[in-house]
């Protein structure tokens, strides 16, 4: 396995949280760590526990696999859930979702 690149790692942080505009005082409440570890470890300079690392990871909804790998993942079980519970209310309300989805990617390629 080669080495992790905490720097590389920290600029991925440091751009989700960016997206979603909000400070790192507040990145690092929603993690549970002080705002000095937090910006830390959006500079690369400090090693996160797995813990920690976890909690980013939720925090910011972000794939572990796109923060260790570059990678997105190639399913998102977020969303493969929200569709399977549409599909419980029959085709009409799938087709609402799928739209949705489709409008939303729209949106954001857009941006």
């Amino acid at each position: 396995m080669d080495k992790l690149d905490y720097y590389e790692i920290g600029k991925k942080i440091k751009r989700f949280r960016e997206e979603l505009g909000i400070s790192q005082e507040a990145a690092a409440e929603r993690c549970g760590i002080s705002p000095s570890f937090y910006s830390n470890i959006e500079r690369g300079v400090k090693i996160m526990s797995l813990e920690t690392f976890v909690s980013i990871c939720k925090a910011f909804s972000i794939s572990a696999d796109y923060l260790l790998s570059d990678d997105l993942p190639e399913t998102d079980e977020i969303l493969l859930h929200t569709i399977s519970e549409a599909k419980k209310f029959g085709s009409a309300q799938y087709e609402k979702y799928i739209r949705t989805i489709q409008a939303l990617a729209d949106v954001a390629d857009r941006l």
